[in-house]
């Protein structure tokens, strides 16, 4: 299997140092879409703002930023999505935002939990619908919290307002817009996947593998994190909160993404469209100008067998039979081989 995958031109390194210093990741300077809890606190409850929880009801009913509205009880990247994990119709999205007070004109900062996409996820499509001032609370919950601010159980309800979109469909990659433009070395595409799922060891689709472009590298999202083994650790309760979750310094993004030329475009894939939300808005927020999310990403594009792959691999549907048929006949022996229950003893 091959494993290898094509090298960047490497930009200057002038231009990717000032980029990242003129951003200033967590800062709170009014151009920024990542934004940390002082600018929250300082513009949250200004006219023309809206603060968005993008979490689910079974988190924000527990609690959530004072002055903040939701979007629906499954939560933002749900609700604007379908069943599928695909962007909604724009119409639909014009609705649902609409019902919930907020405009194209709005200033819209969304959080959810520190390091969660969800809220990428709604920041993405908010950029999608021509949103020109949306911005991401990457800390969320979990640094407001932290730093022992005020909590209420009530969402904000603002009056329904019309939405109307302008969509721009720079940010948004299509299945065809990635067919045509693989050799186009002016496009560079990231796969925000796990390196196995990148090199085709961890099949999520028809067959596993990566898009065969001739730009291509594999950066996973969470390697943006200060600890990308914060999730799994937290997982397994080795960690007890979601602080490694937190993005690196402006030295750390600088370096991680160091052969992405921001001269260039950028298509940001993963397996749904989701984690790739997360590294889009670290690039914007980078001050990359040309980025796209590909919403149907690889659960798409590993399904199609027409559609060039790399590493592709599948699953062995032989072995995995005969696995399964082993299984079955030891739990049958197991099954027989057990002796009967005994009544519990009595004191």
């Amino acid at each position: 299997m091959n494993k290898r995958h094509n090298k960047w031109e490497i930009c200057g390194a002038g231009m990717l140092v000032g980029l990242f210093l003129g951003a200033g990741i967590g800062t709170a300077s009014a151009h920024h879409v990542i934004v940390d809890t002082d600018y929250v606190i300082k513009n949250k409850d200004k006219p023309g703002v809206v603060l968005v929880d993008a979490r689910a009801a079974s988190d924000y009913k527990k609690g959530l930023i004072p002055g903040a509205t939701v979007l629906g009880e499954k939560g933002g990247a749900v609700g604007l999505r379908d069943v599928d994990a695909r962007v909604l119709p724009v119409n639909k999205l014009e609705k649902i935002l609409g019902e919930a007070g907020i405009t194209r004109e709005n200033e819209i900062i969304v959080y959810g939990a520190k390091g969660d996409t969800s809220p990428d996820v709604v920041f993405w499509i908010l950029e999608y619908l021509g949103v020109g001032k949306a911005k991401v609370y990457h800390g969320g919950f979990d640094d407001w919290t932290a730093g022992k601010h005020p909590l209420t159980n009530e969402p904000r309800k603002l009056p329904a307002a019309q939405f109307t979109a302008k969509v721009r469909a720079d940010v948004i990659a299509t299945t065809d817009y990635v067919k045509k433009n693989l050799q186009n070395k002016e496009i560079q595409f990231i796969d925000t996947r796990t390196a196995k799922e990148n090199s085709g060891d961890d099949i999520r689709s028809l067959r596993g593998g990566h898009i065969a472009a001739a730009n291509h590298v594999n950066i996973p999202y969470e390697t943006a994190w200060k600890d990308p083994d914060a999730a799994k650790k937290l997982a397994e309760k080795t960690v007890k909160d979601r602080e490694g979750m937190a993005l690196k310094d402006t030295a750390g993004l600088k370096e991680l993404y160091k052969d992405v030329d921001p001269k260039k475009e950028v298509v940001a894939y993963c397996q749904t469209g989701t984690r790739s939300t997360q590294t889009y808005a670290v690039l914007r927020e980078a001050g990359y100008q040309k980025v796209r999310n590909y919403d149907d990403s690889w659960i798409v594009w590993g399904s199609d067998r027409d559609l060039p792959a790399k590493n592709v691999s599948y699953y062995d549907f032989v072995k995995l039979n005969a696995a399964l048929k082993r299984l079955e006949e030891l739990e049958k022996r197991t099954v027989g081989e057990s002796p009967p229950l005994k009544a519990p003893l009595k004191d």
